[in-house]
């Protein structure tokens, strides 16, 4: 008896339709194409995308991160579903803390450091900054990004390492 009841139940319960996934990231934009006209939309959060249909074409932009259920429902009376899960962008990182005397520069900067008694500039020839002496100081322009170092020399040849570092 507990059978035939499982089985009646199981007859009498609609079959679940499966939605087709569709997976975007936050501010995406697809469009997808049908062999058949667009009639209909319907969305389980608006809010979510901005649906656009013309003829046989759906536009879908993602507005923000969260899940829907989009339905496309055609000319002729067919139905597609689409589950659609929206990722959230991810923010830029932060560039690493500074080095403790490490003097931060962006490309095309240029930054006056002083350095009294100074008598030669000794800069890492890797591309990413120049230097340039000018009285009791030094003019360093960040050239490319990247890490470099400048070691300023006085009159009694005691050195001084400044680390450098060039954003984009």
């Amino acid at each position: 008896m507990r059978a035939l009841l499982t089985v009646l139940a199981l007859l009498v319960a609609a079959p679940a339709r499966a939605a087709t996934p569709l997976p975007l990231a936050e501010r995406q934009v697809v469009t997808l194409e049908f062999t058949r006209p667009v009639a209909r939309l319907a969305t389980t959060d608006p809010d979510l995308l901005l649906l656009d249909a013309a003829a046989g074409r759906l536009r879908v932009t993602a507005l923000r991160a969260g899940r829907a259920q989009v339905d496309v429902i055609f000319d002729d009376g067919a139905t597609a579903t689409f589950d659609v899960k929206v990722e959230p962008a991810r923010a830029a990182a932060a560039p690493p803390a500074a080095v403790p005397g490490e003097v931060l520069l962006s490309v095309g900067e240029a930054r006056r450091l002083p350095a009294p008694g100074l008598a030669r500039v000794l800069l890492e020839e890797n591309g990413v900054a120049r230097a340039q002496a000018e009285a009791a100081a030094v003019v360093v322009t960040g050239l490319s990004p990247g890490r470099s170092s400048i070691v300023l020399v006085d009159g009694a040849g005691r050195r001084t390492t400044v680390p450098l570092r060039v954003l984009p």
